[in-house]
């Protein structure tokens, strides 16, 4: 019995080789695009956290391994709604999703949206299995801490910048704690309304409250007219009160001056201050009364002549 051997040439086993060598090369080349960076790994370990946009070579697989990750792209995470599959806005809203208990018992439906970017593609890929999933969560936690926290009438009118900061801040620290790598970048409240049961009834608060607002106003505004008014008056009065006491006390000096004045003169010559006080006196009053003269010589009618 007889074998057939078959001959193969050392050049063609040489050139397969090769061949596969170059092609196991050449997959090894890739791309990172304008808005990602890539990671890469030689058996699990990390060579490089952040390989720049451009054409690159790594080891291929099994060795070495190359995840690109978006840094500039800017996300969006819903919060009290969730997105169509097809991403449109359009979204499908469930009141129990939406529904936050405020810090006096009340309730509002509040709906957000949260921008956040990937700020460390290493913690992004390899230390969380779902990362939007768990910023999902964070957000959920950090608005039911910061609502919790407010009263809802401020959650409805002034207290949203604040609710703003703490959502954000609190999501941030959150995700640095459990290490995420991923980075919010503003929240955004897209709506606070009260459910849809008690809508009519705080409209009515918001109603009595604007009518409140409005008669303080007025009432402001008329003190504001009549308090000047008032105070000016009063202070009138009171210049004209100093002034009549300033005038009365004035007088009751010269007067007392004037009277021990007169005192010591008395004591030095009664006689003649006697007079001369008689004869003042006279001056004044004389002027004003009317005398009557009657003629000594006649014994029966008797003629009267005024003199004035």
């Amino acid at each position: 019995m007889t074998t057939r051997c078959t001959l193969t040439r050392p050049g063609v086993q040489a050139a397969a080789i090769v061949s596969a060598v170059l092609l196991y090369a050449a997959s090894g080349f890739f791309t990172v695009p304008a808005t990602s960076v890539a990671v890469t790994r030689s058996f699990g370990r990390v060579v490089d956290a952040a390989v720049p946009p451009g054409v690159h070579w790594f080891w291929p697989r099994p060795f070495g391994r190359a995840d690109c990750v978006e840094v500039t792209r800017t996300f969006i995470m819903p919060v009290g709604y969730f997105l169509l599959p097809n991403g449109s806005r359009n979204a499908y809203q469930s009141p129990s999703v939406a529904s936050w208990l405020t810090g006096d018992t009340n309730i509002l439906e509040l709906r957000a949206r949260i921008d956040y970017r990937v700020a460390d593609p290493v913690r992004f890929l390899f230390d969380s299995e779902a990362p939007a999933e768990t910023l999902r969560f964070v957000a959920g936690s950090a608005f039911t801490a910061a609502a919790s926290a407010l009263p809802v009438d401020d959650i409805l009118t002034s207290g949203r910048l604040a609710l703003i900061q703490r959502v954000r801040a609190t999501a941030q620290r959150m995700l640095d704690a459990w290490g995420i790598g991923l980075q919010v970048l503003a929240v955004n409240l897209e709506s606070v309304d009260p459910p849809g049961s008690v809508v009519a009834a705080f409209q009515d608060v918001q109603n009595a409250r604007a009518d409140r607002e409005r008669r303080i106003s007025e009432a402001e505004a008329y003190a504001n007219g009549v308090v000047p008014i008032a105070r000016g008056e009063a202070e009138k009065m009171v210049n004209e009160a100093m002034a009549f006491s300033d005038r009365r006390l004035n007088a009751a000096r010269g007067d007392a001056d004037r009277f021990v004045k007169l005192a010591a003169e008395h004591r030095r010559s009664p006689a003649l201050l006697e007079r001369r006080l008689y004869l003042e006196m006279t001056e004044r009053v004389l002027p004003r009364v009317s005398r009557y003269v009657l003629d000594p010589g006649s014994d029966s009618a008797l003629p009267i002549r005024i003199i004035q």
